[in-house]
């Protein structure tokens, strides 16, 4: 796979004082995938945000199905549910450095950065307060 996009989830559960990433990745091993549908994940551990790895970037992911974007796609999820609060600073200030270094691996220009929901108008993602214009200048840095 050769990604031409970046794709930013949430993940629509509370972040907390627990790791969630492995609760993903649990889940979506007992649908019977190979991993965690997600290339990257964001989550608060401690008192800092780490990126954690799901798939390996030339695999295809499992994160959104429309248009083919699994197979062109690297998928990101921020743990969170920022349909009821935005993102943290912090959170958001860590998104921004993953989806600017993948883009400069990959040569992915800024418009191909996009919301869950730029694809599935049935989802929410990466939530309804999360501050995407805000974000995609951060990018322009």
């Amino acid at each position: 796979m050769r990604p031409d996009h970046i794709v930013i989830h949430h993940s629509l559960t509370e972040d907390g004082t627990t790791v969630s990433w492995g609760a993903i990745r649990k889940y979506h091993l007992h649908k019977g995938w190979i991993d965690v549908g997600y290339h990257f994940g964001l989550e608060l551990i401690g008192d800092h945000y780490e990126i954690l790895m799901g798939r390996m970037q030339e695999q295809t992911g499992a994160h959104c199905r429309e248009e083919g974007m699994n197979r062109r796609s690297l998928g990101i999820c921020v743990v969170g549910n920022f349909d009821f609060a935005p993102p943290p600073d912090p959170a958001l200030d860590q998104l921004a450095m993953l989806v600017k270094s993948l883009q400069g691996i990959w040569s992915i220009p800024i418009e191909n950065v996009k919301r869950h929901t730029d694809f599935a108008t049935y989802k929410s993602c990466p939530g309804k307060l999360f501050p995407w214009e805000g974000f995609i200048s951060m990018l322009e840095d």
